[in-house]
């Protein structure tokens, strides 16, 4: 069972991650499909709607989202994956 403590933060709403402003549309009952300046639009215009701020909003985080800060080399072969790769094909081209 998790049990993923949740906070509230104040945040620019041009700072929000994607997965944060569909959050917050869906919380609001709204589309959430588009690109990340749409999502943004229309969640500013429904902060105003509500007469609150749009450009500083406060957002629910749960600890159970996680951040990709640290990212490695995703997609890119590094040198040992190089090394890997010439191995098999000599292999393959040996009969």
């Amino acid at each position: 069972m998790a049990s993923g403590a949740i906070s509230a933060e104040t945040k620019k709403i041009t700072d929000l991650r994607v997965v944060d402003l569909k959050s917050e549309l869906k919380r609001r009952n709204l589309d959430v499909t588009g690109v990340k300046n749409t999502l943004i639009a229309r969640l500013k215009q429904a902060i105003e709607d509500e007469g609150g701020d749009p450009d500083n909003i406060e957002i629910t985080v749960s600890a159970d989202t996680p951040t990709r800060k640290h990212s490695k080399s995703k997609g890119k072969k590094t040198d040992l994956d190089a090394d890997t790769t010439m191995e098999e094909e000599s292999f393959s081209k040996v009969t």
